[in-house]
């Protein structure tokens, strides 16, 4: 599932790509340029940004510094990595929270960027709400993993240590 969504994403970002490029053929053999056109790359590309987020989260894609993390074991490390994930989730929320705060209110006020063809401003912006949504549920599984993942490091340490 997970790749299938990757692959969707990578797929909004060749999109783009082919939405710029189609642009400048445009704009240099037929003298034709669309503002719409311009802004569609654009906004497909921060889409796929946005929605790929949350699955990078799992696979440890995300930005981090690793070099004390990886230094650390026992409880230290599982406080660190509780304390980081939990600085995810917190991010997760916040900027959803405020997404679906600000698309309301684009929707109640019917703003629109306005191009060639008006377009209503909440559905670009919705990218932050959705790709916010999946960053914390991904954030929650995180937590999960680092949790579950610990305590089972932790039971090993003191099998091992005859505890």
């Amino acid at each position: 599932m997970k790749k299938v969504f990757e692959r969707c994403c990578g797929v909004l970002l060749l999109l783009a790509v082919l939405i710029s490029f189609s642009e400048i053929i445009m704009r240099v053999f037929f003298h034709v340029s669309y503002d719409i056109v311009i802004d569609l790359s654009v906004w497909i590309t921060v889409w796929a940004s946005l929605l790929i987020g949350g699955p990078i989260l799992l696979e440890n894609g995300h930005i981090s510094v690793d070099m004390i993390r990886n230094k650390l074991s026992g409880k230290i490390r599982l406080c660190v990595e509780i304390i980081n994930t939990s600085a995810c989730l917190m991010f997760g929320v916040v900027l959803l929270v405020g997404g679906i705060q600000f698309v309301f209110h684009l929707y109640k006020k019917n703003a629109v960027f306005p191009r060639y063809i008006p377009v209503p401003m909440w559905i670009v912006e919705l990218c932050v709400p959705i790709g916010m949504l999946l960053f914390t549920v991904f954030s929650v599984v995180l937590m999960i993993k680092v949790i579950t993942n610990g305590k089972k490091t932790n039971k090993h340490h003191h099998q091992l240590n005859g505890e």
